[in-house]
């Protein structure tokens, strides 16, 4: 079973994704925010992340940044609402700046988040 990192700090958006996510038989760890995220990848394997850009302690670029040092590879899926107005206010050109391997954009549709999930990963195991 492939295991999944949830990065959110909005719980009621994390707990549906999380339990999309396992009704398609992953296993889900959820965490509020980049700091908890990065003590689970100490913790546990994962075989992807899925994190939220705008969130409080530490956001999904700086944690995208970190995880990078250490997981070059690990497929990392980067959830963002409004774009533009976010790329403005973290003064970033574009997502791909930052790492992600894909970007989603909120709201999303669970059968789109999870297309692109199997997609990462069957790329992420060939």
């Amino acid at each position: 079973m492939k295991t999944i990192l949830l990065v959110e700090d909005e719980l009621l958006l994390r707990e549906g994704v999380q339990e999309t996510l396992e009704v398609h038989g992953y296993a889900v760890i959820g965490a509020a925010d980049g700091i908890e995220a990065l003590d689970w990848l100490e913790q546990t394997t994962v075989s992807l992340i899925i994190t939220d850009l705008v969130m409080p302690n530490m956001n999904g670029a700086e944690f995208i940044e970190k995880v990078r040092e250490k997981y070059p590879s690990l497929p990392i899926i980067l959830a963002s609402g409004s774009t533009n107005t976010v790329r403005t206010r973290l003064g970033i050109e574009s997502i791909e700046v930052l790492g992600a391997t894909a970007s989603i954009t909120k709201p999303f549709k669970s059968k789109d988040l999870v297309l692109m999930v199997e997609k990462l990963l069957s790329e992420a195991s060939a």
